[in-house]
């Protein structure tokens, strides 16, 4: 199998550690139910007459040995991220092979919804992409205006970071937040919510969910994002890997 070209600017999700936080990354924070009491103040502050879900289409490319069963898992876990945010995610599994993509075409078709790509990477591959040990997800962010699309989720190593915990409520939520760096642009780590770059053990359990969760502010740049994502093409600034044989 090929191996992806090197990214123009990656924002990385790292393992949970006690350190200093480098560019882009956010310092880990403490502060428990204070910080799950803010971010539910913040939302209910938020609150207004509901409109309609803004879709996304993401094209899931698996390399991967995760079953298909626990990637659905996990995309379901991701929904659950972006349903508050007012963002539907509409899933697609596409062909990894020049073989499989001449018999199923339907990745390659056109459509009038923004779309993602989210590739599933090995560890052989995660390595040879040059990443720490400690990354379990990167973003292709272009060095330009234009928009971010593919996304790199190291499945091997969310799996470990997992441990006893549910896999994939750990694939889900890394995958939601590398799908949050596509559409929240460069600098967008903060210090709470699923956008943290530094999780600590209490994150990874199923039952914060409700904590980790775009923050408003977030959620009202995903959709100007999105609603900017509308229209012509972008193709031409779009960062892609080739077709892997």
């Amino acid at each position: 199998r090929g191996i992806p070209e090197a990214l123009h600017r990656r924002n990385h999700f790292a393992r949970p550690m006690m350190a200093l936080a480098g560019e882009g990354d956010m310092i880990l924070t403490k502060c428990g139910l204070r910080c799950l009491g803010l971010l539910l103040t913040l939302r209910s502050s938020d609150a207004r007459p509901r409109e309609a879900d803004l879709e996304v289409e993401v094209h899931i490319y698996n390399y991967s040995a995760v079953p298909e069963e626990t990637l659905t898992r996990a995309e379901h876990v991701a929904e659950e991220i972006f349903h508050p945010a007012g963002v539907k995610i509409i899933w697609l599994e596409c062909p990894v092979t020049r073989q499989d993509a001449a018999r199923n075409r339907i990745c390659a078709l056109p459509s009038a919804r923004p779309k993602l790509e989210l590739h599933v990477l090995t560890n052989f591959m995660a390595d040879a992409v040059g990443t720490g040990k400690d990354t379990f997800g990167s973003a292709a962010l272009p060095a330009t205006l234009s928009f971010g699309v593919v996304a790199y989720v190291y499945a091997d190593r969310a799996r470990r970071l997992a441990e006893q915990r549910e896999f994939n409520v750990i694939l889900g939520r890394v995958i939601a937040h590398e799908l949050g760096h596509l559409l929240l642009g460069s600098n967008s780590h903060s210090t709470m919510g699923i956008m943290k770059a530094l999780w600590t053990a209490r994150d990874l359990e199923p039952a914060r969910g409700a904590s980790m969760s775009f923050l408003p502010i977030e959620a009202k740049k995903i959709h100007a994002q999105i609603l900017a994502r509308i229209g012509p093409e972008m193709s031409s600034t779009r960062a892609r890997l080739p077709t892997i044989n």
